[in-house]
């Protein structure tokens, strides 16, 4: 049994979070801009949990040769709920040099107190405007190809005390080998398949969430288009630029309002190896391994406001080359490597010792 208090502080400059603030000739001033030029504004931060936790484990050697480990964990989160997950693992070993293994648990990771308790965090950041794509495509007139469709707006993203802890369900079967006493042969394969996965939902893709508001066009302009974007009121260009395609005519995008919350499920596959030779001489003693991991599925399901945008892409309503993304096949893709490997030679006699290592 354990009982913690888990606590942050984040502590700004003066000028960024608002101790000393800057007025814009228009009126906006702190928490939209700083007092240090091209440097976002970011309030102070602070937060805290107590997390009351159980767990136990069996070791349980059913025969000779077949060991059964059973456990389960509880974690009560002061403000984000509780949660039991368990776990059942085996080892059998019908020969000297063979071991089958394997395991079946459930885990979960709980939001981060950052997540939970982050106060309202602007940066600006150039972003594509999908609606205003959509009429450049999609009109002829000199008001459309005159629009720019690339430009710099603020993305709003505040943390979130709704937040769910991020669970998953994970399963391993491996072998073991030791052919000879001084090689040890291993490898593992698992899958783990995480719902719940927080984060954000992203700037362009609540952008793109924007065109279809519009292309349902189902309600009057005024109540019209994602309520996490916030727009300026339209020039006349623009006016004649989304009218000319039969859409309400809007202005740019000022800002994407972007809290984190719980997104949609994630499956990753792979296996993990590892070859483990030791060796005595008379010039000293000798140890090599190498071991690594190699990923061969790494998916995001879409769900929720993606499943929609998709849909609509299947049915030909939002053009295929307008991108969804942070879904489908995430493998090699925002730093998710494919292999990760490392080796490692070592020598001692008596006082002396060397090492040579390897990383990939």
């Amino acid at each position: 049994a354990e009982y913690r208090k888990e606590s942050f502080v984040d502590d700004r400059d003066p000028r960024l979070d608002g101790t000393i603030q800057f007025t814009y000739r228009d009126g906006t001033t702190f928490p939209y801009v700083s007092d240090v030029l091209n440097s976002s504004p970011t309030a102070d931060n602070r937060g805290s949990r107590n997390v009351t936790s159980l767990f136990t484990e069996f070791a349980i050697p059913l025969f000779e040769n077949l060991d059964i480990q059973l456990a389960a964990r509880y974690e009560n989160f002061s403000d984000v709920g509780s949660t039991v997950v368990p776990k059942v693992a085996f080892g059998w070993t019908p020969t000297e040099w063979f071991m089958l293994r394997g395991s079946w648990s459930e885990a979960f990771r709980a939001p981060n107190l950052i997540t939970v308790n982050e106060s309202l965090v602007v940066r600006a950041n150039t972003r594509d405007d999908w609606l205003c794509q959509y009429v450049q495509d999609n009109s002829d007139t000199p008001e459309a190809a005159d629009l720019d469709c690339s430009y710099n707006m603020q993305r709003r993203a505040r943390g979130s005390k709704d937040l769910d802890p991020e669970k998953s369900t994970n399963t391993s079967i491996g072998v073991v080998l030791t052919p000879v006493p001084q090689l040890t042969m291993t490898i593992d394969f698992w899958q783990i398949e995480k719902k719940d996965t927080i984060g954000l939902f992203g700037e362009e893709n609540h952008l793109l969430y924007d065109l279809l508001f519009y292309l349902d066009d189902s309600g009057a302009c005024s109540t019209m288009g994602n309520p996490a974007v916030g727009r300026i009121d339209p020039t006349d260009e623009e006016v004649i630029a989304f009218e000319s395609v039969g859409l309400c005519p809007v202005g740019r995008a000022d800002f994407v309002e972007d809290v984190y919350t719980n997104l949609d499920t994630r499956q990753i596959q792979g296996f993990d190896f590892g070859v483990y030779y030791d060796l005595e001489t008379g010039i000293g003693d000798f140890g090599f391994s190498w071991q690594g991991s190699v990923y061969t599925k790494y998916e995001q399901k879409p769900g929720n406001a993606a499943a929609l945008l998709l849909e609509a892409q299947d049915a030909g309503l939002i053009p295929l080359n307008y991108p969804v993304t942070g879904f489908d096949d995430l493998l090699r893709r925002d730093g998710n490597q494919e292999r990760k490997m490392n080796a490692r030679l070592n020598w001692r006699k008596d006082d002396w010792g060397a090492a040579l290592a390897w990383f990939y």
